[in-house]
């Protein structure tokens, strides 16, 4: 596919921008402790917008050859679309950030038969008295190539290496999984899900009260994604959609929170030099020790603001586009068990469930919670059956004294574990 040539003949309706992805694939599935699937593939795709003024049109295809039509439909798009408050911004060249240990030859030279055997590897750690319901070990490749009628042309190659698994018996299960940018050793989550599901055994009712929760990894993701990520996009901060409008400069939560997206952090599951629109990537603190100091940006809602991207666009087809890269929660000094140990009346909880419902605006939360233990006087003493903690997530971070000194990444957020107060947990 010759970039030039689908430029040059874009330039004929207006700017053009060029996104194209390509990703290979091999996963291999299991049912019931033995491999049941293996599959394999490639997928390629174009995106192209087309823009002049104030207006844009974005076409798509999975058809690379189709890139004539494609640059059209994009062009017709634009022809009949309104106008936006300010022109399109078209990215000039730029210097890109290096960044490394994201692409590894180990994953690209990956057998069929290197991957059953971590298959193999995967299962055969989890405790024989347990099901496997699934489990999966998965490695892909992918190529993303941006361009511009500005002259800017960016590449970006990535590989990447997945585990999961489920664990059960007859009434209960457990799950566990990672991603990396290379190999990692499998046994560790089968291990993992395998332990859980033994912790979870013998499970028993609380009663309502009033108390401490320790939040694991997950579920400090869970709620970063759903509320505090949305809340500093420029998108959202602009359409008073977020709580933050306005607030730049404010001591917004405790000083022990501080929080910055990183999109050149070395080995970060969304890392690259370059964002969805071809601008470069880079570090922004959004907060630091409480304070709101800045705002995630893409181009367009960077020049409403009169200020410069951060590097956050999501991509070319909408406009405004952005979103987190590694949005990462800055791990403090107290470990696993020193959390646990200032627990007088609690919960430690692994997950949350219903966080899509989550008030964004107010930070209203009531969800339930999944893997949790109740926590007495410094000890955890069971599992609990079922469970629901009602708070308000924008109080409680303003009550922070804890966190957690070991971070985990399975998605855009990076974050150590929590220690809430004044948690109202419903029995």
């Amino acid at each position: 596919m010759e970039i030039n040539k689908i430029i040059k003949f874009g330039e004929k309706f207006g700017d053009v921008s060029i996104s194209v992805e390509k990703e290979s694939k091999s996963e291999l599935i299991y049912s019931n402790r033995k491999a049941s699937k293996f599959v394999e593939g490639e997928e390629v795709s174009l995106g192209i917008r087309i823009s002049r003024g104030k207006k844009f049109g974005y076409a798509f295809t999975t058809n690379i050859d189709n890139w004539k039509d494609t640059v059209i439909r994009a062009a017709k798009i634009m022809k009949v679309s309104k106008d936006l408050e300010n022109e399109v911004p078209i990215v000039e060249r730029k210097k890109m950030p290096s960044l490394e240990k994201m692409y590894y030859k180990e994953i690209v030279g990956l057998s069929s038969k290197d991957i059953f055997e971590h298959g193999e590897e995967l299962v055969s750690s989890v405790d024989s008295k347990f099901n496997i319901p699934m489990a999966s070990i998965s490695k892909y490749v992918q190529e993303r190539l941006f361009a511009n009628s500005n002259g800017v042309n960016l590449k970006h190659k990535e590989s990447g290496f997945s585990s999961s698994i489920e664990v059960s018996n007859s009434y209960l299960n457990s799950y566990d999984f990672h991603t990396t940018h290379n190999i990692h050793d499998v046994s560790k989550i089968g291990k993992s899900a395998s332990k859980l599901l033994d912790s979870k055994l013998n499970a028993k009712k609380i009663s309502s009260f009033k108390g401490s929760v320790l939040f694991d990894y997950f579920a400090v993701s869970d709620l970063m994604e759903s509320v505090i990520i949305p809340a500093v996009l420029a998108s959202n901060v602009q359409t008073r959609r977020s709580r933050f409008t306005g607030k730049l400069g404010e001591q917004i939560f405790s000083d022990k929170i501080t929080v910055y997206d990183n999109g050149i952090l070395p080995s970060g599951l969304f890392s690259s030099k370059f964002d969805g629109e071809g601008e470069r990537r880079q570090k922004t603190i959004v907060f630091k020790k409480g304070v709101l100091k800045n705002y995630l940006y893409d181009n367009f809602s960077a020049e409403k603001d009169n200020t410069t991207s951060t590097g956050n666009s999501n991509g070319i087809e909408v406009i405004p586009n952005i979103s987190a890269s590694n949005f990462i929660l800055s791990k403090g000094k107290y470990s696993h068990d020193k959390l646990i140990s200032e627990i007088k009346h609690g919960l430690f909880v692994r997950e949350l469930v219903g966080t899509h419902l989550i008030n964004k605006i107010t930070g209203d939360c009531s969800v339930g919670v999944d893997d949790v233990f109740y926590v007495k006087d410094g000890e955890i003493k069971y599992p609990v059956k079922q469970a629901m903690v009602s708070f308000n997530l924008f109080d409680a971070l303003k009550k922070v004294e804890m966190v957690g000194n070991k971070y985990r990444q399975e998605s855009s957020v990076i974050s150590p574990q929590i220690l809430f107060e004044d948690v109202q947990v419903i029995g």
